[in-house]
């Protein structure tokens, strides 16, 4: 049985959100990749962004992704773009169940525009029009979050509500004889 749920998808579709139940639920630990880089860092994703643009930030997180990766009972939420390299999606599909929490552009835009996690904390969405970078962005990145094992529709759903569907999913699958390593 696969011994990691890897959360993957854009900004603001839930994944640090629903990492939180579905980690209790589990029993496993919970990691937050994005977290983890700025404790080890020492500052924040967007002064890493700052200091050496996305590129330092990537490496940091291929190096953080892989390491967590060997960690055994964990529930990994990962940031919006870490699917954007072939060593992060090779290193979640080694042990993980990876899940793609998706949801529409809109609702994307109205949680990051109204939540704590305002778009100025996001350095990939600066300038002018926020709705169309997250538009071109998730376009991007539409066949690798397709990858996942299982895919969420979170635009109208609860933190439980997604994490009941992932535990159904994750469960099924483990019960498919020769569907896990």
């Amino acid at each position: 049985m696969k011994d990691q749920v890897w959360l993957i998808g854009f900004m603001g579709t839930g994944k640090s959100r629903v990492s939180r139940p579905l980690a209790a639920a589990l029993e496993w630990d919970r990691v937050d990749i994005d977290a983890l880089i700025e404790q080890e860092a020492g500052e924040g994703v967007r002064a890493i962004f700052a200091r050496g643009g996305e590129g330092a930030f990537r490496a940091l997180e291929e190096k953080t992704i892989e390491r967590v990766a060997e960690m055994s009972n964990v529930v990994v939420a990962t940031g919006g773009g870490a699917v954007t390299s072939d060593v992060n999606r090779e290193a979640m599909h080694r042990r993980g169940f990876v899940v793609c929490l998706d949801a529409r552009v809109q609702t994307i835009a109205d949680r990051l525009l109204t939540s704590d996690a305002h778009v100025s904390e996001r350095p990939l969405l600066k300038g002018d029009d926020p709705v169309g970078k997250i538009s071109s962005l998730k376009a991007e990145r539409e066949a690798l979050y397709r990858q996942a094992d299982f895919i969420v529709q979170t635009d109208d759903m609860s933190p439980d509500q997604i994490t009941h569907q992932i535990l159904l999913a994750f469960r099924e699958q483990a019960a498919v004889p020769g569907s896990a390593p």
